[in-house]
């Protein structure tokens, strides 16, 4: 991987270096991918996945919430956008969880990764709610004919 995304989880050193509980330094501050794992995959820079709310980052970055919000707001990760877009980040978040327990952390990394660009691909695409609820219903009926 390149760029600050393939800096935070190449395990970089000094002041871009990830999270460590000595320094109380995180690299995540202003990458959007490592933030997008960390926020929304629970995967830490370690490879490590342990799903954290909104004041567990906050705190660990020293900011507040209001802080953290603004940032993913700016790089396009607010909660609502990520929400609202057409992509199914429960799949993506248990598909992490199971793989966390058998994947090196480089291949925790290439996974990481292509669930970022597929992200980034159905940013903008609106999610269509009723769609989906039509959908659970046609599931339900199906299921109590069985």
């Amino acid at each position: 991987m390149t760029g600050r995304a393939g800096q935070w989880y190449a395990g970089a050193t000094g002041p871009a270096a990830p999270y460590s509980q000595g320094s109380r330094r995180f690299s995540v501050r202003d990458d959007p991918f490592g933030l997008f794992c960390f926020y929304y995959l629970g995967l830490t820079p370690q490879g490590e996945c342990r799903f954290s709310n909104a004041n567990q980052i906050a705190r660990r970055l020293n900011w507040t919430v209001a802080d953290l919000l603004s940032v993913l707001n700016r790089h396009g990760l607010h909660p609502d956008t990520v929400l609202n877009t057409d992509f199914p980040m429960a799949r993506h978040q248990a598909d992490i969880q199971i793989a966390a327990e058998v994947e090196t952390l480089e291949q925790l990394r290439a996974r990481a990764a292509a669930i970022y660009e597929q992200f980034r691909q159905r940013a903008g695409k609106r999610r269509d709610w009723l769609k989906e609820i039509e959908q659970e219903k046609e599931q339900d009926r199906r299921s109590k004919s069985y």
